[in-house]
This record gives structure tokens, C-alpha cells and sequence, in this order.
């Protein structure tokens, strides 16, 4: 079983997580002006997304090999990501805490004439499948605003198949966790003294769009090695350098292309990346035997 452990998050009520992501807490809704719905609209928040905020996300969500499986999105949001599935061909079902949500992507769909299996309101701490029914389950920075995020792992495992995988997005210590959260925010702004030495309440109050979030987890790598330790775990990469100082997307000094160029060249969005991709599989651990022990056993 795994078990990373946050007793604090563990107190917050599900109920104020809902709450929070309403309004112009709905992820992606600030990429733009334009009214939701139209198609206009889903292209230029597909560009955004796909080229400015997060340019690995293509290559990395695998949406074009996953044909004829069956694919759940945990935490759909808008829909952008699982309309990218859709239109690949993979027959898509979506949930989220909101209603809001869970129409805007409806409609999305639907304005685009794109095919969905089910889209519907529920918990990642409950999913509403029998076991043994998706063949991938995907879920972009989601299960670390969840209270019991144990329980939300567990249950992504549940409802996989046997050799299904899961393809999971999480916040990483990078390099903005240390200098914006910890250091500009927390020392230099002095909200670990505002805080008592509270670091998860300074990590809500600035991590997300419009701050003030009731939980926002943080995860260093070997927490998330122990909160997928039930799955055999395929790949753990830090991605995305991200902004400078402040996250508000309106308000951004972003990092000037030659040094993100310097940086990807050198590889080093790979140690101070602020997203962690996870990729995991529902199968039995596959033991990694030394490299004389390979050598004597087959040559």
C-alpha cells in the first residue's frame, strides 16, 4: 500500500477543494478573452496551452497512441486535454469536482462535433468505474489539490486494467518551489513568520492563479516513489521551467528564450523542473537484476 503521508492536507474538507476551482478558479479559463464555447476559443487555448504554457505536453500525454482504448481524464477541466484524445480516437470519459467544468467541456465537444463516452461529476477519491475497465488513466495536475491523494492513486489503480498505465501530472520541488515559494515568499515576504512555520499554508496561498488555494501539495521525488509504489513505475521526470516571481499569467516575467534554450540544451529543466510526468503501470514490479547477473543469466 503506498504511503506517502500529509497529515494537513488530510484535514481539508473535499467540499472547500470544489468550492475553490469555480469561476475564475477554473483552470485555463484566463488563456483568454474569448467567450467559451466557440472554436475560435478551443484554438487559441490549445495553442496557448500547447505551445506557451507547456510545450512538452504533446509528446508527453501520448494522445496520438492510445486509438480504440479506452481513456479517462481525472480532473477533465475545460476538456482540452481529452479532446486531444478524442480526436485521436480513443473512446474518452472525463469527471471533475464541477459542474461548471463538466458542461464548458461538453460543450467543447460539441461544438467541435467530437465523440465522448461520458463526462460527469465526481471525486478522484471515489471514480465511479468497476475495477479492471480503463486502459489509460490520465490526470494533468490535479490529485495534488485532493485531501487524500492516497486514496486518489489507489483508485486510478482500481479502475485501470491489468497492464493499463497511467499518465500523471504532479508539482515538483523545482527551482520556483525554492526561490518564489520558500524564498521570495516565504523569508524575504515573511510569510513562514505570517504562517507559524506553516510551509504548506504559504505553498497554498502562492502556487496558484489566483492564489489562495485550500490545498496545493508540493512533492519531492521520493514521496511520489512511495505514492505509486503499488504500480510499476515506468518514468519520473521533472518538466517545465515555468515563470519568474509571479505565477499570474497576466503578470509573468517569463525566463528569456535563450536561457530556457541554454537550460533544455544542458538539461537542467530535468533537475529544476517544476511539474513532475509520471508514468506508471498496473502490473507486477519488475525486478531490476544487476548487470553481471543479466550477462551471466542470458550470454
Amino acid at each position: 500500500m503506498n504511503n506517502y503521508k500529509n497529515i494537513k492536507a488530510r484535514s481539508v474538507p473535499l467540499e472547500k477543494v470544489k468550492d475553490y476551482w469555480k469561476g475564475k478558479n477554473i483552470p485555463q479559463l484566463w488563456y483568454t478573452n474569448m467567450e467559451p464555447g466557440s472554436i475560435a476559443y478551443y484554438n487559441n487555448t490549445s495553442k496557448q496551452r500547447f505551445e506557451l504554457y507547456f510545450p512538452y505536453l504533446r509528446k508527453s500525454a501520448e494522445f496520438q497512441h492510445h486509438r480504440n482504448e479506452k481513456v479517462l481524464e481525472v480532473g477533465v477541466g475545460m476538456g482540452t486535454d481529452l479532446i486531444e484524445y478524442s480526436k485521436f480516437g480513443s473512446k474518452v470519459y472525463g469527471i471533475d469536482l464541477g459542474a461548471d467544468q463538466i458542461e464548458l467541456s461538453k460543450k467543447m465537444f460539441d461544438t467541435l462535433q467530437l465523440p465522448y463516452e461520458e463526462l460527469k461529476v465526481a471525486s478522484a477519491e471515489k471514480l465511479p468505474y468497476q475495477d479492471n475497465f480503463f486502459d489509460l488513466v490520465y490526470s494533468f495536475g490535479v490529485i495534488h489539490h485532493t485531501p487524500n491523494i492516497n486514496t486518489a492513486v489507489d483508485e486510478i489503480y482500481r479502475v485501470l486494467k491489468p497492464g493499463g498505465r497511467a499518465i500523471i501530472m504532479i508539482y515538483s520541488r523545482g527551482w520556483k518551489h525554492y526561490i518564489k515559494r520558500c524564498f521570495i515568499h516565504g523569508f524575504l515576504k515573511l510569510k513562514i513568520f505570517k504562517y507559524k512555520f506553516d510551509w504548506q499554508k504559504v505553498y497554498n496561498e502562492v502556487s496558484e492563479v489566483n492564489g489562495f488555494s485550500p490545498l496545493t501539495q508540493i512533492l519531492s521525488r521520493r514521496q511520489v516513489t512511495k505514492l505509486f509504489s503499488n504500480f510499476y513505475i515506468e518514468e519520473i521526470n521533472k518538466k517545465r521551467l515555468g515563470e519568474f516571481f509571479e505565477y499570474k499569467p497576466y503578470n509573468t516575467i517569463k525566463l528569456p528564450i535563450f536561457v530556457l534554450n541554454i537550460f533544455t540544451l544542458f538539461g537542467l529543466d530535468k533537475l529544476l523542473g517544476e511539474n513532475f510526468i509520471i508514468k506508471v503501470q498496473k502490473s507486477p514490479k519488475k525486478e531490476k537484476g544487476k548487470i553481471n547477473e543479466v550477462l551471466w543469466k542470458n550470454y
